[in-house]
């Protein structure tokens, strides 16, 4: 009898991880939760942009994700709506990148007005290194996240990378 339920409770599991993906690794990063498919490893924290870094040695990927108040920005006004302030945010941040002399390309992907979110991608040309942003505004936090793919053999697709980082913020 305790055999058999032991082998039931195997075949659950096994068909509700197939069924259900990988599991996934929680991380709370200023009151918001971060659920991250697959085994990942804190790697550090960028005080200056308060980003903590993340990698996952089996996807070769690497995730930096930052949570911030909307109000620590210089452009922020409380006059403008959330959008307003991630559109803002969008160009103070590119404009940054652009700065690098010719060095960095931008691409805007995508701007979902619904949801308040913009995905780009920003590349280094001299360092080859491309990272695909997703800037959202989520529980009246600006939320960001940033994906490299290490992986030179086999690297992700673009729509791969994208679909990534939408479950990432929406959770799924």
């Amino acid at each position: 009898m305790k055999i058999k339920f032991l082998k039931v409770l195997f075949t659950i599991f096994i068909f509700s991880n197939l069924s259900f993906g990988q599991s996934k690794t929680p991380y709370l990063i200023n009151n918001e939760l971060f659920e991250l498919p697959g085994k990942w490893k804190h790697i550090g924290k960028i005080e200056n942009s308060a980003q903590w870094g993340f990698a996952n040695k089996k996807l070769e990927l690497t995730l930096l994700i930052n949570v911030r108040k909307p109000e620590i920005f210089e452009f922020y006004n409380k006059e403008m709506t959330e959008l307003e302030f991630l559109n803002k945010f969008y160009a103070w941040e590119t404009e940054f990148w652009k700065k690098d002399d010719g060095n960095i390309e931008i691409e805007k992907i995508e701007t979902n007005e619904t949801d308040k979110y913009i995905i780009w991608r920003l590349k280094i040309i001299d360092k080859n290194i491309e990272s695909f942003i997703f800037s959202g505004i989520r529980n009246s936090k600006l939320i960001g996240l940033s994906l490299t793919d290490d992986n030179k053999r086999e690297p992700k697709s673009r729509a791969e990378k994208i679909e990534f980082l939408k479950n990432i913020y929406f959770k799924k």
